[in-house]
């Protein structure tokens, strides 16, 4: 018997994104059949994108006499994230803040300007802000910073807030691939002809664009299947990549830069942007556990003998191990012969340790009201791991400000520890334990030293002469002087 359901636009994009480039094209609404089986589908009629903004054109423009290669001597970089930084970082975001599920007076960025005084006095350092052109993540016109996150003015607004307060402000850069205006490959602000695109991009299989120039190279890395992944080889891209960046940074107000998706371009690429653009920091999302990899990304960012400008990344191999320790009491899973399992245990100043992010936490709207108290405690004890350990920590912006005064007030003291202990993003540190029920070990800052404490082993302790800074469930953290 067949079942009629009318598909909402969401659910019809899903589609859309999974069948729109099969190699054997059909027009997508005898795709969407084809995909349902037994479901009749009443789909839609596709909304059109908006048309290309004027403010954006003129600001492309500006910026391109502001900031073209011939005209604009960039300043030398002058890196935060070097051994020894005491940075503390928070991810200014989740995939549910934005206008599709909720409305905050002045959008997320707003939002953003407002807690701006309470991010400060926690103790952040670094403020990662997400994309800022309309399409966010799936970018079309880089200048038109009327997105979803909020308007152009209130981005504005948001930023000064930050630098008021003494933080400082990271911009989600989308460099990997890009969506047209009102078709795939119409790019506008700025504007470019379609041979900016890899010529092994699935768009090329569309007969409405078969014929059409493309890129003379092939993708350097992964790709995007739902948009068109840029030839970073192509000197346009790289020119027109290197303004809008330095607009980014001197006129919008942005320090530095996380990189998303750097696994789709070589990392060559990030060193010549760094290199343009002068951000005090950076970091890539370079998503792998293979620590190795992350490494050899890293160390393609700089090709200087001692690698002061290279990018930092996340550490994708901490964040699994801890989650694999605090879910299973296995915390051999964070020891690697003495040293953490983590990139931290190999570039601690090059990596970024954090809990969750928008990548890795739950895709429900719903889970930041309902998330089990288990999981809480899970996600506690891993902020109780990464703000006493090396390498920079991110905490994640719903765990923070969503889940209660308590848990908020949790962080904050842990952060208030690190700051008060000196512990950096290089502090030595000594694993005790690391057994099935029990992780210990002792971080050297600055000023104190650390002792920590995972785990169901209600009995273990440091012994005499440390004091008890705070603890929760299956969690305590001790110091002493230096």
């Amino acid at each position: 018997m067949k079942r009629s359901v009318l598909f909402p636009i969401s659910v019809l994009a899903l589609f859309l994104n999974s069948f729109l480039f099969a190699a054997a094209p059909k027009p997508a609404e005898e795709q969407l059949k084809v995909a349902a089986g037994d479901v009749v589908v009443y789909s839609p009629e596709p909304t059109r994108a908006s048309e290309p903004s004027a403010q954006a054109a003129a600001d492309w423009q500006n910026a391109n006499r502001k900031y073209s290669s011939k005209l604009f001597t960039p300043s030398k970089q002058h890196r935060i994230d070097v051994p020894g930084s005491e940075l503390v970082m928070l991810q200014g975001f989740h995939w549910y803040a934005d206008n599709y599920w909720i409305h905050p007076a002045g959008g997320w960025w707003g939002t953003l300007a407002q807690k701006a005084p309470e991010v400060a006095a926690a103790g952040f350092d670094l403020v990662w802000f997400p994309p800022v052109s309309i399409g966010s993540y799936y970018p079309r016109e880089w200048y038109n910073l009327d997105s979803q996150w909020g308007k152009k003015d209130m981005l504005l607004n948001a930023v000064k807030a930050m630098h008021k307060a003494g933080v400082k402000v990271l911009a989600d850069v989308v460099l990997n691939h890009r969506n047209g205006s009102t078709n795939w490959i119409d790019f506008k602000s700025p504007d470019w002809p379609s041979n900016v695109v890899v010529n092994n991009d699935e768009v090329w299989a569309q007969p409405d664009y078969a014929a059409l120039p493309r890129s003379l190279y092939t993708d350097e890395g992964q790709g995007d299947f739902g948009c068109r992944d840029l030839d970073h080889k192509n000197p346009l891209v790289q020119e027109d990549t290197k303004v809008f960046m330095r607009w980014l940074k001197n006129d919008i107000g942005f320090d530095g830069w996380r990189y998303d998706m750097v696994k789709g371009y070589a990392p060559s690429h990030v060193m010549d942007y760094n290199i343009a653009s002068s951000p005090v920091f950076t970091v890539g999302e370079f998503y792998d556990t293979d620590r190795q990899l992350v490494s050899n990304w890293i160390d393609g960012t700089d090709n200087s003998p001692g690698k002061a400008n290279a990018s930092t990344a996340f550490d994708f191999t901490t964040h699994y191990a801890i989650v694999g320790a605090v879910e299973n009491e296995r915390y051999e899973l964070l020891n690697d012969n003495g040293r953490p399992s983590g990139l931290i245990g190999w570039w601690p100043a090059k990596s970024v340790t954090y809990v969750e992010s928008h990548d890795t936490s739950p895709r429900d709207p719903n889970f930041i009201a309902t998330a089990s108290q288990e999981y809480k405690t899970q996600r506690l004890m891993g902020y109780a791991y990464i703000l006493t350990h090396p390498g920079i920590p991110c905490v994640f912006w719903p765990h923070f400000f969503d889940w209660g005064q308590a848990y908020h007030d949790a962080i904050a003291k842990l952060i208030s520890i690190r700051k008060s202990a000196g512990i950096t993003s290089t502090s030595p540190m000594q694993i005790l334990e690391a057994t099935n029920g029990l992780y210990a070990a002792t971080i050297a800052g600055k000023n104190k030293q650390l002792v920590l404490k995972l785990g169901k082993n209600w009995g273990w302790n440091p012994g005499n002469g440390w004091t008890l800074e705070t603890s929760g469930e299956r969690y305590a953290v001790w110091s002493r002087p230096i």
